[in-house]
């Protein structure tokens, strides 16, 4: 597996803003799990959530390394903050949040386990930070 051609493919496959096909990188029956959602199959709901809450979702992967069916990959996630009530405190702050993911893959390069690690204080930090300006 050429993990750097997988990386540009999921980078672009990531970009909600864009129109992006995350969903388009798993196979069927594919796990996704982070901190805020334990492991589901249920991806639909997962890219409708991220949507939801940060529109214009990026992910730059700055680094990658892997076998022939995993990967662990370093990542930077960039977005603007859409609570659920548009006048909410922090709506419109931007955001960067780190984080790392392990990745299975099939034979046809489509991930049948996602893992996400995170710290979810560091863009709740950045958000609370918005609200005294």
């Amino acid at each position: 597996m050429d993990w750097e051609v997988w990386a540009r493919r999921a980078e672009a496959a990531i970009d909600v803003a864009a129109g992006g096909d995350w969903k388009g990188l798993f196979a069927p029956d594919a796990t996704f799990a982070d901190p805020n959602s334990a492991a589901t199959t249920d991806l639909r709901k997962i890219s409708r959530e991220t949507r939801e809450t940060f529109p214009d979702w990026t992910q730059e992967i700055t680094s990658i390394r892997g076998g022939d069916d995993w990967a662990v990959f370093e990542w930077i996630g960039r977005a603007t903050y859409r609570p659920a009530t548009a006048d909410a405190p922090g709506a419109g702050a931007p955001i960067a949040m780190h984080g790392a993911t392990i990745v299975e893959v099939n034979d046809e390069g489509l991930v049948t386990s996602w893992r996400d690690y995170l710290d979810r204080k560091e863009p709740e930090d950045q958000i609370r930070r918005a609200v005294r300006r």
